[in-house]
């Protein structure tokens, strides 16, 4: 008999925050979420996302996993100019339904999830495609993604302990400077420009906007032999000399790449894809063979990822009676 619910569970970020889940459990949480999916065990069709009124883009992202039971939803929208009015970047809402019944069973903080399961994301392409004597990490973008990314690189790689930083504003770098140095066994200095921060980076994460009209900076001869560049800008910023130069190009998923290609004109610069994340995290193939491989993986965020988090929040939640219940049945009614 399917079990009837009478109420919603709302959780606000500050609640999400009392459930302990860290950095560490979110990357094993998405190494099993993408082991499911190259079993064939997820549906998810490409995200919803186009820009309005310049930067600002509005998404919607949608999956479904009979095999953990759930379906869900997330509504967003980001702007890099919200960060200046005191708001954040990335503003949306997530909902959770039983996959049994299609009853909806949590609604809770998108910007929570999205800024802990991309960095969760990296971080596992990470364990997996850094060279083994790693040292620097580069950041591009000295936002919250730049911050939650040293979480994430700490959690897989402690032994990287050096970060250089580069934010295109210079107020921005160097309170990152000051915030993150130490931070995650990490030391924290600022780079001259995107071209020396590139240069010295093992490891290059960039998360600059994703912008309505690419304009991609970073060339060929910027990333050193044996560097693994991660982004999360879609290719904002990587040319198509640089992409169709690197030894291997891994995605989350393909197929959202070629749908942002027909859609929204992204990735022209993309004539192949080695491997998925799934691949990798079940040995298919797209593991470094190398470590003199240059290797670009795009981590475009995927709803699997949401949706693996979630399940895991409305878990935690229930087990430790944390959030708002709202209701939307009448329990007399039925």
């Amino acid at each position: 008999m399917v079990q009837i619910f009478n109420d919603v569970r709302y959780l606000s970020a500050a609640q999400l925050d009392q459930l302990g889940l860290t950095m560490a459990q979110i990357i094993d949480i998405l190494e099993a979420a993408f082991r499911a999916k190259a079993e064939g065990k997820v549906m998810m069709p490409p995200k919803i996302f186009f820009h309005r009124n310049g930067p600002r883009f509005y998404s919607s992202m949608v999956s479904a996993s009979p095999a953990l039971g759930y379906a869900g939803c997330k509504w967003q929208s980001g702007d890099p100019a919200n960060p200046a009015q005191d708001l954040p970047y990335i503003q949306g809402l997530y909902i959770l339904t039983e996959d049994a019944s299609g009853q909806m069973r949590a609604i809770m903080d998108a910007e929570w999830i999205t800024g802990r399961r991309t960095a969760a994301a990296s971080g596992l392409v990470v364990k997996y495609q850094a060279r083994a004597d790693a040292e620097t990490l580069g950041i591009l973008g000295c936002g919250l993604q730049g911050r939650r990314h040293l979480e994430a690189i700490n959690a897989v790689r402690p032994d990287i302990t050096h970060c250089v930083c580069y934010d295109i504003q210079p107020d921005r770098q160097r309170k990152f400077i000051d915030e993150m140095s130490g931070a995650f066994g990490f030391q924290v200095e600022g780079g001259a420009t995107a071209e020396a921060v590139t240069r010295a980076a093992d490891v290059l994460i960039t998360g600059g906007p994703i912008e309505s009209d690419r304009n991609p900076k970073i060339l060929p001869d910027w990333i050193k032999p044996g560097a693994l560049v991660v982004t999360i800008d879609y290719d904002s910023y990587v040319t198509d000399a640089a992409i169709q130069a690197m030894d291997l190009v891994l995605t989350d998923d393909e197929g959202q790449i070629a749908d942002a290609r027909l859609h929204e004109g992204k990735f022209p610069g993309v004539t192949r894809v080695d491997a998925t994340v799934a691949d990798l995290v079940t040995s298919r193939t797209g593991r470094r063979t190398s470590e003199a491989q240059r290797i670009l993986t795009f981590n475009l965020g995927i709803a699997l990822e949401d949706l693996a988090t979630a399940i895991e929040i409305l878990g935690r939640a229930e087990a430790q009676d944390i959030g708002t219940m709202l209701p939307v049945r009448n329990a007399a009614a039925g």
